[in-house]
């Protein structure tokens, strides 16, 4: 039988050097070490750094957190007042847009009226004298002329002035029998007198209150009323300018 071998051992690495290691290769080697260290740590210095927040001394200032807010409000403001300046400008818009139009040419609001028209057709039409005024002042201004019919059926002509005063006089005849006619031209008014005006006497009529004052003539067949919120010396004027057509 072979008897057994011994165990190999490992062979022993062998440095070899051209003479004793002496204290400046053994200090080289070591700050060799530290270098490689130094190196491999640094990348994780860096990423440690990397990610440290950022000072948060602004973020917690009481003065720059109001001055931040006011800021907001003033900007607010402006947002606002620029809002409002604007719907204005459109509000405006739409009304000079809806008024404009209708306003072109309006300038005077008294509407008036020609009258030839009703005072041709009234004396073509009744038997009886049709009044008119021919030499009323120009400044007074014709606002209504029409023919209607009294109770009894009979025409009524209406013409209606303003004299320069905007004060009103008008003009209303008729052949009706109607008693009432007269006190209804008159507002009621109370007979005061007489006024002769050319060669023909009227008679006066106010109102208990003297805003309303009215000549009344009955002649030809007729009944003629003028009547009005005018002076009487702005009465008498206007109807010493009528003719009969």
């Amino acid at each position: 039988m072979r008897r057994g071998l011994p165990p190999r051992e490992a062979p022993a690495t062998c440095v070899a050097h051209n003479g004793p290691v002496d204290a400046e290769q053994t200090t080289e080697a070591a700050a060799g070490e530290a270098v490689v260290d130094a190196v491999t740590a640094a990348p994780a210095e860096s990423a440690d750094a990397a990610v440290e927040p950022p000072e948060p001394a602004l973020l917690e200032d009481p003065a720059e957190i109001e001055r931040q807010r006011e800021e907001r409000a003033r900007k607010r403001l402006r947002q606002t007042a620029r809002d409002m300046l604007i719907s204005m400008l459109v509000v405006a818009g739409a009304v000079l847009v809806l008024v404009f139009p209708w306003n072109r040419g309006a300038s005077d609001p008294i509407k008036t009226v020609d009258p030839s028209t009703v005072i041709a057709g009234a004396r073509e039409s009744e038997s009886w004298p049709v009044m008119a005024p021919t030499a009323a002042p120009a400044t007074w201004r014709c606002t209504s002329a029409r023919i209607s019919t009294a109770a009894d059926g009979l025409a009524v002509v209406h013409l209606g002035y303003l004299t320069p005063s905007t004060e009103y006089v008008g003009l209303e005849q008729s052949a009706t029998r109607e008693l009432s006619f007269v006190r209804d031209q008159t507002l009621k008014a109370d007979k005061t007198g007489t006024r002769v005006i050319g060669s023909t006497t009227w008679t006066t009529y106010e109102t208990a209150d003297g805003t309303h004052r009215s000549l009344v003539l009955a002649q030809d067949g007729a009944t003629y009323v003028v009547t009005g919120t005018a002076t009487w010396d702005d009465i008498t004027t206007f109807t010493a300018s009528l003719r009969a057509g």
